[in-house]
This record gives C-alpha cells, sequence and structure tokens, in this order.
C-alpha cells in the first residue's frame, strides 16, 4: 500500500526529511482500486524560469479578511518556484514550512461535495459561495447538493454550469454567512518542476482522518490539461491544486495511466468561461426544454419524477396518466416529445393528468435541459 501523507508533515529526523521531500512526493496516496505501474517520472528540465506569483484573478469576488491568500514568497523561496530542488537543509526545511503553512490555509476553504450518493471535493473561490469543482462531480446544472467545510459547517448549495470537455464544474452554496476562500491564480505561464500542493477527501469525508495533502511537482502544463505527480485517488475529484503562493492553480480531474501522470483541469479554463459556467450552462452543448419526467414505454403513464424538476415542483405523481399538455392530447411518448420541443423555456404551461379515477391541472414551469 501506498504511503498517506497528512499535514501534519512529521519529520522525525533530518534524514527522514530528506528523504521524504527529494524522493519524491508523488508516491504518497491511498491504495488504488487498480494497479498502476510506478515507473518514475520523466526528468525535469534543470532550469526553468520562475513564475509570476502574485497574479489577480480577473473573476474575483471582493477580496475580504476571510481571503486565505498567502502572501508572496520572499527572494530566497525562488528555488520552490522555479523547479529547482532544494540544495541544502535550510531549503528543505524552508519548503517543509512553506508547504505546512500552504496547506493550513487551503484547508480552510476546502470542501466535501455530496451530490445524491455520489461525492467529491471542492474549493471555496469567492466569499459570496462560488465553488469550483469537476464536471463528473456534480453531473448537470441546477441540481441540490451538500457541501461539508473544514469548519464543521454544512450548507445546501446548487450546481451551475460544467464544460464535460475540460471537466470544469461550478456551484454555489446557499447562505448568507462569510466564508473562507482561495485567490484565483493563472495557469498559463507555469513551468515543469514548479513544487505544487494537492489536497482533498479521498475515499470521502472522514473527519477523524481530515484531508489529505500531497507535495509534489508539476510535470506539463497545456491549455486543456496540467499533469503533476500528486496521486489522485477516488474522492480527490474537483479538489485544489496550488503553487507555494497559495494561489489556486488547477482542479483535479483524474488518474493517468502511470502512478506519478496525475491530471488537473487549469484555472484558465474556469476564468476564460466563468460567465458562461456562473450563469449554469454546459459549455458547447445546446440548451432545449425540459420538464423532467420519464414516461412507460411508449404510453402517457409516468413511471419517474426526477426530483426537484419542474414536474417535481408541479405536483406531478409517479403513475399520473397525461392526458394534455396545454390544448394537445396525449396518448402515447412521441406525443409528449413532439410537444415538449416546441415549448419555451421559462413559461407557464398547463397539464392535465388523470389520478386514481380523477382529473388534476397542473401548472408547471418549463426548465431547461441539455443535448
Amino acid at each position: 500500500m501506498s504511503l498517506v501523507f497528512k499535514q501534519t508533515f512529521r519529520t522525525t529526523s533530518a534524514l527522514m526529511a530528506v528523504g521524504f521531500w527529494c524522493g519524491f512526493a508523488g508516491v504518497i496516496a491511498l491504495a488504488q482500486d487498480t494497479p498502476r505501474q510506478t515507473a518514475p517520472p520523466p526528468e525535469l528540465p534543470k532550469e526553468v524560469s520562475p513564475v509570476q506569483d502574485d497574479k489577480t484573478n480577473p473573476t474575483a469576488k471582493p477580496t475580504q479578511e476571510t481571503s486565505v491568500a498567502v502572501p508572496t514568497p520572499e527572494a530566497n523561496l525562488a528555488f520552490m518556484f522555479d523547479g529547482s530542488n532544494p540544495t541544502s537543509l535550510d531549503q528543505l526545511r524552508l519548503l517543509e514550512s512553506r508547504a505546512r503553512e500552504v496547506a493550513e490555509k487551503i484547508k480552510k476553504a476546502t470542501v466535501n461535495i455530496r451530490v445524491g450518493q455520489a461525492q467529491g471535493t471542492g474549493i471555496i473561490v469567492s466569499q459570496d459561495g462560488y465553488v469550483l469543482t469537476a464536471a463528473h462531480v456534480i453531473g448537470e446544472p441546477d441540481i441540490q447538493a451538500d457541501v461539508f467545510l473544514e469548519d464543521g459547517r454544512n450548507f445546501k448549495a446548487k450546481t451551475l454550469g460544467l464544460n464535460r470537455r475540460f471537466d470544469s464544474g461550478m456551484l454555489r452554496i446557499e447562505t448568507k454567512d462569510s466564508l473562507p476562500y482561495l485567490d484565483i491564480g493563472e495557469s498559463t505561464d507555469l513551468k515543469p518542476g514548479q513544487w505544487v500542493v494537492a489536497i482533498g477527501h479521498p475515499g470521502g469525508l472522514d473527519r477523524e482522518r481530515g484531508m489529505v495533502l500531497r507535495m509534489g511537482r508539476l510535470l506539463a502544463n497545456s491549455k486543456s490539461v496540467l499533469r503533476t505527480d500528486c496521486v489522485l485517488v477516488g474522492g480527490d475529484s474537483g479538489g485544489p491544486l496550488a503553487d507555494l503562493s497559495g494561489n489556486l492553480i488547477g482542479i483535479h480531474s483524474r488518474i493517468g495511466s502511470q502512478l506519478w501522470d496525475n491530471l488537473h483541469v487549469p484555472i484558465d479554463a474556469f476564468s476564460d468561461e466563468w460567465d458562461q459556467l456562473s450563469a449554469g450552462d454546459i459549455v458547447n452543448e445546446t440548451p432545449r426544454p425540459y420538464l423532467g419526467f420519464s414516461l412507460d414505454n411508449d404510453s402517457n403513464i409516468v413511471t419517474e419524477i426526477n426530483p426537484g424538476k419542474p414536474a417535481d415542483q408541479g405536483g406531478m405523481k409517479k403513475g399520473d396518466k397525461i392526458i394534455k399538455i396545454e390544448d394537445k392530447v396525449i396518448t402515447n411518448k412521441a406525443d409528449v416529445g413532439e410537444i415538449v420541443d416546441a415549448l419555451k423555456v421559462g413559461s407557464q404551461i398547463t397539464v392535465l393528468v388523470e389520478r386514481d379515477g380523477s382529473t388534476v391541472e397542473l401548472k408547471l414551469k418549463v426548465g431547461r435541459g441539455w443535448r
């Protein structure tokens, strides 16, 4: 079983510290469901340019005292950002101290997300409750979710937009409480070799264990994906990847075929599509009218009601026999599909159903689905 590394950074001797940091942090992880090769990562460049660490978030909400940003590092910490290794015990101790400081900041804004039976991780990026995560964690827009903070609080949230190609997703916490949040950085100019920190809830929320930290390095950077040696497992999806300035640079997406090949959504993918994601859009997909019920085979009998969707909100029940939608008579499933496709999203419609021998009139507000 791989080693599990928590935020405590237990270092019992200098030799153990050297062995940990220089021995490659990507091996720290929980046991994987599927065996993967443990070949060493590709050789990193010996010299890379340091990256800017004072970038601002073009879409960020107003910075308040609850921000968990970490101050810009001093010049003597440049080795943490230019891809080089610590060359002395003093530098090793600085690296360890910096990682501990950043981890303590990040975990305050990191949340466990539950959508139905599924769960993952997310990171709060504004005081008014916007949370970034992976698209496959939230599934689709306009679904109720629960989020659990490190301080013990939990809130209801609503899923917003997503981009399945990048695996980027967004939701918003429904509260007026002040929330801790992490500043959004930029990912375009990140260089291979840069030290990074990954945090998540592998295996799901575990209050006794707490969150799990992995320290590692950036292996590759492209517009669509970041690759690191910070090993990810189930439950980590949607969690934060940060640089040692404490800026958010990526969101955990999935594992690759090798132990050290772990994929993250670049933070710029969120910033570039912020308006669409916050509006609840599915990027690159076409919206369509949606009522949120299913029919039995080719009949007009309701077999399933999707919780929280227009049919559910309008009082439709499983077993209802749909007689009319607006003024159109319904006799089968094809009739429903044809009529629903012609409806306008946001409009109010009348649906007549037969229930227990009586006719019941329902008022539904047409929702928005995607294809």
